[in-house]
């Protein structure tokens, strides 16, 4: 049976291996293709250990997923309040606070960082079960809405169809330059009014 709890600082070390193990360059040392990035879904770009534990124990709304006592998955957000707070910032979470600071989004928002499930739990209740926490948790906090960005080139084809069954909707998109590649993609900023 799949559980889902706060993240807490002994999460750390799995929360990054699961990270490490599904991000894009994962898939590309593995010589998976666009297509075959695409199919997989999971195109973020994992933090370091320590960056996670900050954002462990800096946010209100990083949540695993269990079974049987062990980490299969994970859900990282934060509001950009807190997002701010963090001291070792990447150069993307610079690029995303100025972007949703034109917005004038408010500072109680949520923004979806990450998710992933490790690869024997595909399919298996993790991420049904993280997408119904966050939510609600968000909800009893106060949280006005929460904002994502979701890949559209390259197409991240599950997250854009769990977006969707979520109650998210696209607001507008944006061209950045992938880190990996050096290359221009496209993102959707997705948003749930809560």
């Amino acid at each position: 049976m799949i559980t889902t709890r706060k993240a807490q600082r002994h999460d750390a070390p799995a929360i990054y291996a699961i990270a490490a193990s599904r991000s894009k360059n994962a898939g590309l040392k593995d010589g998976l293709s666009e297509r075959q990035l695409e199919r997989e879904g999971f195109l973020f770009y994992p933090l370091t250990p320590e960056q996670y534990l900050e954002r462990i124990e800096g946010s209100d709304h990083f949540w695993i997923a269990e079974r049987g006592g062990h980490v299969v998955g994970y859900c990282m957000a934060y509001t950009f309040t807190e997002l701010e707070s963090f001291s070792s910032l990447t150069e993307n979470d610079e690029n995303l606070l100025a972007y949703f600071r034109s917005w004038a989004c408010q500072p109680a928002c949520i923004y979806f960082a990450q998710a992933a499930t490790i690869r024997s739990h595909e399919a298996r209740g993790a991420m049904a079960a993280l997408a119904v926490c966050l939510p609600k948790h968000a909800i009893e906090r106060g949280v006005p809405a929460i904002l994502c960005e979701i890949s559209l080139m390259p197409r991240n084809r599950p997250s854009l169809a769990a977006a969707s069954r979520s109650g998210f909707r696209m607001v507008a998109t944006r061209t950045k330059t992938d880190p990996t590649d050096g290359k221009d993609r496209v993102s959707g900023t997705f948003i749930r009014t809560l």
